[in-house]
């Protein structure tokens, strides 16, 4: 038992008739993390699979160590994110090699970041350095990788470790620590796994530390970082369910108009009714008439209606925003900041490749940072557009004023895959970090109603038609998260690597000066 993760790695070095058996055991030891994100909810795959790969590179080269955490990287990234085809290929209008070569690429340059993560491990890791400290510096390691992975280049922050332990006590630090803090505990305690597997002289000790850094935060669940107003607001989220191809059928647009009027006129008396992203797929512009029709009944019923519509940004329109608007007893409006690459704008090295090949090119404009918050019944509320809820620091930003959040999504553009629950599973993080409640109204499912502690109240299924009706409470306190944002456990990372990176230059000169 003690030797379970240690034996099949000794084993598969010393035979070279299966000396590659270690690099496709990387890549399905990195499969299994997907397992503790949603719709799995395995999080003690992912912690085994960070075990095994945390003893995996222990006794290997540099080199090595960088190959494995790239192999890694890519069985947890493949798997993890494959829907990304789906979106590129049949939403973002590139013919399927070109969509392949991409999430192929994009694949292989975030493997990159577990890669150098052990190839950092062992360059400052020391012979006389203690198993504790190597498992800090793992940690710190991960933390950092994450990081830089979420923001270089305008980040990838989809799959944060910390994301996947909605399902563990350790949710309950969230707004304490941030996504970050989580997951550099996450992997703490996958390292105390596999030193209490391997470490046959300490494997008590480091099972207890194991045990303590997973169950000790239960203690928090009755904390309430948030002010709750104890007066109720109502709900009605409109689920229509449309395809992204009837969606866009120019022949289907009154029908789809006639759908979410009926059901708006049916809601009316809620005091929100929210409508998903891009729910009407035409400019505010062309629907003029709708538009103050719906507005003129909302202001009678003392409703406020919330939609995503798309906003000319010139005057030529051929460049839009993605936009929340405000009819009824609502004012202002949200364009979105942080846009889908490929699928709403493409990378400016890749413009002129693309226009090459004769490839569609997207006309989304981007809004602008520090936007003024939307109101609802003078509530000020925070919002964020389908992709933005990976970027927790785009909603920092719109608090302490925010008092609830709206997340508009469309996850048509994903298909039937992972990325409808991962999604959901990050909206439920955020409301963690932020103790706030969350409306999430999304176009092909999972509409959901998520209280201030990341409970989801209510839920419509996926993949079908529905009205979800319910009950939030506006909130108002800062979380310690929400007032210190990322700097405390980034801090403590850097000061975890720059101390051994010390410790490691001071040995390598007493080192030299011996000799």
């Amino acid at each position: 038992m003690i030797s379970f993760l240690n034996t099949p790695f000794e084993s598969l070095r010393k035979n070279s008739k299966i000396k590659y058996l270690p690099w496709l055991l990387a890549v399905l030891t990195g499969t299994l993390l997907p397992l503790g994100f949603a719709p799995f909810h395995i999080p003690g795959a992912a912690i085994l699979g960070i075990a095994l790969f945390y003893t995996q590179i222990q006794k290997t080269t540099r080199k090595k160590a960088f190959l494995l955490g790239w192999l890694f990287g890519l069985g947890f990234l493949g798997v993890g994110i494959s829907w990304v085809n789906i979106s590129v290929h049949t939403y973002g209008h590139l013919n399927l090699l070109v969509s392949a070569g991409i999430t192929t690429l994009l694949i292989f340059y975030l493997a990159l970041f577990p890669g150098l993560c052990a190839f950092a491990f062992h360059c400052l890791r020391q012979p006389q350095t203690s198993t504790l400290q190597n498992c800090l510096l793992f940690s710190s390691l991960w933390c950092l990788s994450e990081y830089l992975r979420a923001t270089v280049f305008t980040g990838f922050p989809w799959l944060l470790i910390g994301f996947g332990q909605i399902d563990t006590p350790l949710k309950y630090l969230m707004p304490i620590v941030g996504v970050y803090g989580v997951g550099f505990l996450t992997i703490l305690a996958a390292c105390c796994l596999a030193q209490a597997v391997n470490n046959h002289k300490f494997y008590v000790s480091w099972l207890i530390a194991f045990v303590v850094i997973l169950i000790l935060p239960s203690g928090l669940s009755t904390i309430h970082w948030s002010r709750v107003d104890n007066q109720p607001i109502s709900i009605g989220i409109i689920q229509a369910n449309l395809s992204m191809r009837d969606k866009w059928d120019e022949r289907l647009f009154w029908n789809i108009i006639d759908h979410y009027n009926t059901h708006i006129t049916a809601l009316m008396g809620k005091h929100l009714i929210v409508l998903p992203e891009s729910a009407i797929p035409l400019p505010a512009s062309y629907v003029h008439e709708f538009l103050n029709d719906i507005d003129q009944q909302a202001q009678k019923a003392g409703t406020a209606v919330l939609m995503g519509i798309p906003e000319e940004a010139n005057h030529e329109q051929t460049y839009f925003y993605n936009t929340l608007t405000t009819l009824g007893l609502a004012s202002g409006s949200y364009r979105k900041q942080h846009l889908v690459p490929f699928g709403e704008y493409i990378p400016h090295p890749l413009i002129h490749l693309l226009q090459w090949l004769n490839l569609d090119m997207s006309n989304m404009q981007e809004g602008q940072i520090g936007q003024p918050l939307t109101l609802a019944h003078q509530h000020p509320f925070a919002t964020l557009i389908c992709y933005e809820l990976a970027y927790p620091q785009l909603l920092r930003q719109q608090l302490p004023a925010a008092q609830w959040i709206v997340s508009l999504s469309d996850d048509g553009w994903f298909g039937h895959s992972l990325a409808l629950y991962q999604h959901l599973q990050i909206a439920q993080s955020l409301s963690l970090l932020t103790a706030r409640y969350q409306i999430v109204a999304n176009n092909d499912g999972l509409s959901s109603i998520i209280t201030s502690q990341g409970h989801i109240s209510h839920e419509l299924p996926a993949f079908s038609a529905g009205i979800l009706e319910g009950t939030i409470y506006a909130a108002t306190g800062n979380t310690p998260w929400v007032k210190w944002g990322d700097r405390p456990i980034l801090s403590l990372a850097m000061l975890i690597i720059l101390s051994m990176f010390l410790q490691k230059f001071i040995h390598c000169f007493r080192k030299d000066k011996a000799h």
